[in-house]
């Protein structure tokens, strides 16, 4: 399998099935889907973990953008399993601040270790922006020490780690308002609806999340990608193309 259908197939176990069994299996009813909200809940969150799982186990290797995707899924679980905790069958009613929380914290972690040694190898701009499958870090690298321009070099990874890292305060704090928007009037169903239609907020929260606070966020990283390309071409005098890996 390549790596564009392993990424494809990545997704879809990560993000786009576990929004579908929250839809369509959250229900009580008769039909062999209607799992109800509990297993629903487990099949939901039980995907993205096996595909973390079985990454790691067949590519023998640990990326950091794995790692904090699998945090995000196990402290969904854990708020889920608190919110579920409550009396009879409603939900608790701090459960919205906690996973709003949740939500920010992922994102304000990858912000910090997004300025956590910006400038060196395995640091999380090298995973998330400045990957060697997109550019030719070696050659790049090596262009730049025979120029003597190190120091114009660390210091335009750290000026895009800095903007990416924006970009991410950014979504901590519009993660934690959506998950408030969702979940707050979920208190205000009657309490013996109010697990499933926990399922279904998060659902949603999934969707628009992808939407209102995805989209922005993948046309900053684009932004940050064109001024990498043009000041790295500056830095190491090496043609346009030439600073990217041959496809």
């Amino acid at each position: 399998m390549d790596k564009g259908t392993k990424s494809l197939l990545n997704v879809f176990l990560s993000v786009l099935a576990p929004v579908l069994v929250l839809d369509h299996c959250s229900a009580n009813g008769e039909a062999w889907y209607h799992l109800g909200t509990t297993w629903a809940m487990v099949v939901a969150l039980a995907l993205p973990i096996g595909c973390g799982v079985f990454s790691f186990v067949t590519e023998r290797r640990v990326e950091l953008l794995t790692v904090f995707g699998l945090l995000g899924t196990i402290l969904t679980a854990v708020v889920t399993v608190y919110a579920n905790t409550g009396e009879g069958l409603a939900i608790r009613p701090d459960t919205p601040w906690w996973y709003g929380a949740k939500e920010a914290l992922i994102a304000l972690l990858l912000a910090g270790a997004m300025l956590v040694n910006s400038c060196k190898e395995g640091s999380m701009l090298r995973a998330f922006v400045y990957s060697d499958s997109i550019y030719d870090v070696k050659s790049i690298e090596r262009a730049v020490e025979e120029r003597g321009q190190r120091t114009a070099y660390d210091a335009t990874l750290r000026r895009a780690a800095y903007m990416t890292a924006g970009s991410l305060f950014f979504s901590a704090a519009a993660n934690f308002a959506l998950a408030l928007y969702f979940l707050l009037p979920v208190l205000d169903a009657p309490a013996a609806q109010q697990q499933e239609l926990y399922n279904y907020a998060v659902s949603k929260m999934t969707w628009m999340g992808l939407l209102i606070i995805g989209v922005p966020l993948l046309a900053t990283l684009v932004l940050v990608m064109r001024y990498l390309s043009r000041r790295l071409a500056d830095i190491s005098g090496l043609a346009d193309e030439k600073i990217f890996m041959p496809r």
